[in-house]
């Protein structure tokens, strides 16, 4: 008797050791799947927001001041294939004089927005520069002489 179980001592530890070599590579296998999971939509996420970006299209087409209103207004054209959210920022004399955030504008479409100068007007001859900001960090410029 004690021959028959020598000889299935043999048999049980090689199930077994074929047990634990099966789980520890299912194991590796299921991390390194998700790991790539991961870096492939990390991947694909950082190429759709550059690609956006590159898509971003927008300048400021005309700017107005009303003396009456107190009004300077920009109208901001995105002529790009994606919505573009800007943040307009008004400087006066190297100071922000005032600034408009948040502003959604659809693509292939113009947006006239509206900065208020009541508290400080601006008189004629001032040099104001216009700095339209997006969120995917491309910009456009203006400059606009009060009449």
């Amino acid at each position: 008797m004690s021959g028959k179980r020598r000889a299935l001592s043999p048999v049980i530890a090689t199930v077994i050791l074929s047990g634990v070599v099966l789980a520890v590579g299912g194991a590796i296998w299921s991390y390194s799947l998700g790991a790539a999971t991961v870096t492939a939509d990390a991947y694909v996420s950082d190429t759709m927001a550059m690609l956006y970006e590159l898509q971003e299209r927008f300048d400021v087409e005309h700017v107005v001041y009303d003396s009456t209103s107190k009004l300077l207004k920009v109208w901001v054209y995105n002529y790009g294939q994606v919505n573009v959210t800007v943040d307009v920022y008004v400087t006066l004399n190297s100071t922000v004089v005032e600034s408009t955030e948040n502003i959604l504008i659809p693509a292939y479409n113009t947006t006239r927005i509206e900065v208020d100068f009541t508290a400080n007007p601006l008189i004629s001859q001032d040099q104001v520069a216009i700095k339209v900001y997006s969120r995917r960090q491309n910009i456009a410029y203006q400059t606009y002489y009060v009449p």
